[in-house]
């Protein structure tokens, strides 16, 4: 039984067929894949290069862009800049236009030669605000939480079709019995949550 070939995000033939047998003792055949191995890392280690190069041009780009947006932006009668915009430059969003402006300015003060992306040129210069640190998933078994909405939502929805075509004056005291019980929960809940 031969193992299947392992398949490549890019179509990168560095790999050889393979080659991997049993012995006659039952043991595996030893192969030397390090000219692939190495050629792969190679492959990686370029493709790395290019995109932080390609991320620092982005950076670069809208950079100018920003200066050049501030620059026209000036030159324009007030309150005609996002008309000028959607005209002008209609694949160019105001808000991307003003993140671009914005990060021109705090450029001139900020080292952006670290940032690998826009968005970290945005974080860097305060663009954009830094996300705070996400809560832990599990809640805390001491505090109320409220996760049934959802729940008391389609309830409503229910009650309220039920309703619609026989109002609760007519129901059956055994159906109202039944659903007072069902709701005897919720009462208290509702009691407790007043107090």
């Amino acid at each position: 039984m031969t193992k299947p070939k392992p398949k490549l995000v890019a179509p990168l033939e560095v790999l050889p067929p393979d080659t991997t047998a049993p012995d006659t003792q039952g043991a595996m055949l030893s192969i030397d894949l390090s000219a692939s191995i190495n050629a792969a890392f190679a492959t990686a280690r370029t493709a790395a290069d290019s995109a932080t190069n390609e991320a620092r041009s982005a950076i670069t780009a809208a950079v100018q862009c920003g200066d050049l947006l501030t620059r026209q932006k000036a030159s324009v009668p007030h309150g005609t800049w996002l008309d000028w915009l959607a005209t002008h430059c209609p694949d160019i969003s105001a808000e991307t236009a003003r993140r671009y402006m914005r990060l021109s300015k705090r450029s001139q003060v900020t080292d952006l030669t670290d940032a690998a992306s826009l968005r970290q040129a945005y974080l860097a210069t305060g663009v954009l605000p830094e996300e705070p640190p996400r809560d832990n998933d599990t809640p805390d078994a001491n505090a109320p939480v409220v996760t049934f909405t959802r729940g008391l939502d389609q309830f409503r929805r229910w009650f309220h079709r039920r309703t619609e075509d026989k109002p609760l004056a007519k129901w059956t005291p055994e159906a109202r019995r039944l659903l007072r019980n069902e709701l005897a929960w919720f009462k208290k809940l509702h009691d407790d949550l007043a107090a």
